[in-house]
């Protein structure tokens, strides 16, 4: 069977007529240069030759066309027959020169003339469709035949050489002719397939992925985040009394209803995200690089740009939305459950919400309030070192695909680098923010994918980290953390210098064994004793290394022996724990969704036999009880004379300024808040 040519493509038809342009804008001055070049060379020859001829007309023709593409006045269609126009007249013209030539030619000037024969005869099939290109192509021929027979007569042109030329010219033609029909099945079937694929993966009325291709996808990542510990997320939305729409106005005007919601959250979703019709007025987003936290500020951005876009028919629509972040050896029917909870308890609610797959408790629980005698103003927006930073986690393809989500979270630890360093210069600044970013994405990824329950996971990764930190190569194929860990090592000595460094290498490696505890405890299924756990948290906080960043990054000068005195030893030790237990009443919601008992509610709820409530409550007495002693603390520190106790006092502002910043930061950057509104979600 026949497959009948495609039609021929108009100018601006995307781009394939960008592509053949672009080739047009090479080949056209190529082709003047040449022509140009053979010209010169052949200035010297006596007399009137073809190439002294022939050749400024043929440049001076194809800059013409070069010209009309430039300006856009000449349509790319005109440009390509105006090309293969004056490149047959140049072919036939070259070939007339060579057999009217008074003795017979030499094989050379036929050759010269035999070697462009196939550029003649490909060049039609580019232009045109087979069946025309060969009909030009045999016109061309045919003249061919004709000017070599005049050869052939005159005795200036064997017969071998034009039974050996037309021959060769046939099976060219032949063979090039098959292979554009070739070409036309092969998009043809294309086509079909294409054809195929869409109406297996896509809704038919809106356009977006249908229920199972997302199916599909959910597995793909399910195995992605089993495999490298990505984040990711799924977002089930469902229009408002979206039956009334249809009761109301009709079916048809319910299904354009259903067609600009779906364009209009293709628009307003991440370039990473796939957006699908699960069912009926139900749709699904699969967010990837994106935990909880994030994922539910998207979600808002998406209730409201719906909320307020006028539609057809009822002027304006709402949807609920219900949001679970993937957990680690979830199966993609547990991860869609939870969603579809979620989006039922925002219908619940009063609809137009959006609602979170959150761990239930007993009982509704109330956040105590924390106390901050250290306000902290948020610092202004540090949006240089946030692109900066974003840029550089772009460079080692960390943190979020897309560049607003990942500026964002750049720009999150920006503000708690100026927050906690407000004297810090940009260079400092951009260190910091970029140490925050790989640290908090290390743990981040150990909650996500599991390897924080999996301890030789975790010290296979630590130790590349670790051996990173202290100046050595990365493998080629070894962690984007452990490439990212490489490049702030020597950006870090370059700032520090090695003793420096070798001290932070020193709290980092601390660090990562207190991980490593914390892996064990998950693994063997074991609950930390209060001493235990209030002795490890500082430790698992990496408070250590903040510290060893106050001399590099503040400018603090004490000597060790300040450092170990006993009161300054206890100061330290007030700040880092009032620092820990309120980050761990803050992030409550988040170890309920993990599941971990790292948290010192958790611990003490299981040590002392207390409700949910009460343990909430006796965290915040310890940290209250922490605030106090840090108060008193400054009245038990030594006398080091009068340019010590400068450092000193800076010492103590730093310490104080920690507890509150970090406090105001985590709630201001809602990393940790889940739920909606004061307490935790019942």
């Amino acid at each position: 069977m026949r497959v009948p040519d495609p039609p021929q493509v108009p100018d601006n038809s995307g781009p394939l007529s960008l592509l053949r342009r672009r080739t047009y804008l090479v080949i056209l001055p190529i082709t003047v240069v040449a022509a140009l070049v053979i010209y010169l060379l052949s200035a010297g020859q006596p007399g009137l030759t073809f190439n002294t001829v022939a050749l400024p007309a043929l440049a001076l023709g194809v800059l013409l066309l070069l010209l009309g593409l430039l300006s856009g006045r000449m349509p790319l269609r005109s440009v390509e027959h105006g090309f293969y126009v004056l490149v047959v007249a140049t072919f036939l013209g070259k070939y007339v020169a060579s057999v009217t030539h008074q003795d017979a030619p030499p094989d050379t000037a036929l050759v010269e003339v035999f070697i462009w024969t196939p550029f003649v005869y490909v060049l039609a099939f580019l232009i045109d469709t087979p069946r025309r290109a060969m009909s030009r192509s045999a016109a061309v021929s045919a003249l061919g035949i004709l000017i070599g027979s005049y050869g052939v007569l005159s005795g200036t042109m064997p017969l071998v050489r034009l039974l050996e030329f037309h021959l060769a010219q046939g099976i060219i033609l032949t063979m090039l002719y098959s292979l554009s029909s070739l070409k036309n099945q092969v998009l043809a079937l294309q086509g079909q397939v294409g054809e195929m694929h869409r109406l297996a993966h896509l809704d038919p009325l809106t356009g977006i992925s249908n229920r199972r291709q997302l199916e599909l996808q959910l597995g793909h990542e399910v195995l992605r985040s089993q495999r490298y510990g990505t984040p990711w997320c799924v977002i089930m939305f469902d229009l408002d009394d979206f039956k009334g729409i249809n009761d109301a106005h009709g079916h048809a005007v319910g299904d354009e209803v259903l067609r600009e919601a779906a364009r209009l959250m293709q628009r307003e979703i991440r370039g990473t995200d796939l957006l699908g019709r699960w069912g009926g007025e139900e749709f699904l987003i699969l967010a990837v690089q994106i935990d909880l936290p994030y994922a539910l500020a998207l979600t808002e951005r998406l209730r409201t740009a719906l909320a307020a876009h006028p539609m057809p028919g009822p002027g304006h629509v709402t949807a609920s939305f219900g949001v679970a972040a993937y957990r680690d050896s979830e199966s993609a029917e547990s991860l869609i459950s939870r969603a579809d909870a979620a989006l039922y308890l925002a219908k619940r609610a009063g609809k137009n919400r959006v609602e979170g797959a959150l761990v239930r408790v007993d009982a509704p629980l109330q956040m105590p309030e924390l106390h901050n005698p250290f306000p902290v103003a948020p610092p202004a927006e540090q949006t240089e070192v946030a692109q900066a930073t974003s840029r550089w986690l772009s460079t080692f393809e960390l943190g979020p695909q897309d560049d607003v989500s990942r500026t964002h979270l750049a720009g999150t630890f920006a503000q708690l680098a100026a927050a906690l360093h407000p004297v810090a210069t940009g260079r400092d600044l951009r260190l910091m923010a970029d140490w925050y970013c790989v640290m908090f994405l290390h743990d981040d990824r150990c909650d996500a994918s599991g390897i924080g329950k999996d301890p030789p996971r975790l010290h296979t990764l630590t130790t590349r980290l670790m051996w990173a930190l202290q100046g050595h190569q990365p493998a080629a194929d070894d962690e984007p953390l452990a490439w990212a860990m490489a490049d702030l090592s020597r950006r870090l000595r370059d700032a520090g210098g090695d003793p420096w460094l070798q001290d932070v290498t020193e709290h980092v490696s601390a660090y990562f064994r207190s991980l490593s505890w914390e892996a064990d405890n998950r693994a063997r299924g074991v609950i930390p004793t209060t001493d235990d756990y209030v002795r490890m948290r500082p430790l698992t906080a990496g408070l250590a290394i903040d510290e060893a960043f106050l001399s590099l990054v503040d400018q603090l000068r004490l000597p060790g022996h300040v450092y170990a005195h006993p009161a300054v030893r206890a100061l330290t030790q007030h700040a880092n724990r009032a620092v820990c237990w309120s980050n761990d009443i803050i992030s409550l919601e988040k170890e309920l969704q993990g599941g971990d008992v790292h948290n010192l509610v958790l611990v003490l709820r299981q040590e002392r036999g207390m409700g949910l409530q009460d343990a909430l409550e006796a965290a915040a007495a310890m940290y209250h009880q922490e605030l106090e002693r840090l108060i008193d603390a400054p009245r038990h520190l030594p006398d080091l004379g009068p340019e010590l106790n400068v450092h000193l006092a800076r010492y103590v502002q730093l310490q104080q300024l920690r507890v509150g910043g970090i406090l105001e930061w985590s709630w201001r950057s809602k990393r940790y808040q889940l739920g909606h509104g004061s307490g935790l979600p019942a």
